[in-house]
């Protein structure tokens, strides 16, 4: 079944002085992706280290948290390779993707750079003109990462991305501007910043535009070689 969660009300789990976490997908929910998002308080500091076989994504949602001295203003993006430790210090909402998650046995060739950083802002940006759609992407097969394909997604109001499942690929989306209109299990649900979708292989979701205006969102498909097929 999909999921849904608003991570702003979702019950917490303490993790450190000043850091509690809020699952978002856990180990029960997928095989492919474990996601969470990490609210730091501004004297907080959370240490963690990369599982081995997992890539380790990290998307700032609000405040600036600093990663290795570097702070990760909103929008921005880290991906950290396998057996890396590292710290985020600071007041800050971080959005935290491991895929797959810690033992769950998959063996995709992994991204081997240490830690990438990047701001949206900075990024090129896809026109896809049929489409009424714009990405950027931010993990996939270019920068030698099988485990994941993440992108910012932007749509326009009169885009309509139609019924659809993915027989091999878990998705994530985050709705970072606007309100999506999501298909859910066959029903309807309106989601904005602040919520979070998760489907699994086969579940079949569809999206668009809720009230007409443009959006935005990250959207992820683990593992990165993913199929689509429509359902309508």
């Amino acid at each position: 079944m999909g999921k849904v969660v608003d991570y702003r009300s979702a019950e917490a789990r303490a993790a450190a002085p000043g850091v509690a976490i809020v699952p978002v997908v856990d180990w029960f929910d997928g095989t492919e992706l474990a996601a969470s998002v990490v609210k730091l308080d501004a004297s907080a500091r959370y240490a963690a280290k990369v599982p081995t076989g997992s890539d380790q994504y990290l998307f700032a949602l609000d405040g600036a948290p600093k990663l290795g001295g570097t702070a990760l203003a909103r929008d921005s993006w880290a991906l950290i390779a396998e057996g890396t430790e590292y710290a985020l210090e600071g007041a800050g909402l971080v959005l935290s993707v491991q895929a797959p998650p810690p033992g769950a046995g998959m063996k995709r060739p992994g991204f081997q750079g240490g830690v990438k950083l990047m701001r949206v802002a900075d990024e090129p940006e896809i026109d896809i003109p049929a489409e009424k759609k714009r990405r950027v992407y931010l993990c996939n097969r270019a920068i030698g990462s099988e485990r994941a394909h993440a992108m910012i997604v932007r749509y326009t109001g009169e885009t309509v991305t139609r019924l659809h499942h993915h027989p091999n690929a878990e998705s994530l989306f985050v709705v970072l501007d606007g309100h999506v209109a999501f298909t859910v299990d066959g029903k309807r649900r309106v989601l904005g910043r602040g919520e979070v979708a998760f489907f699994p292989s086969n579940n079949p979701h569809g999206l668009k535009s809720a009230d007409g205006q443009s959006l935005s969102f990250l959207e992820f498909h683990v593992p990165g070689a993913y199929e689509t097929s429509y359902d309508d």
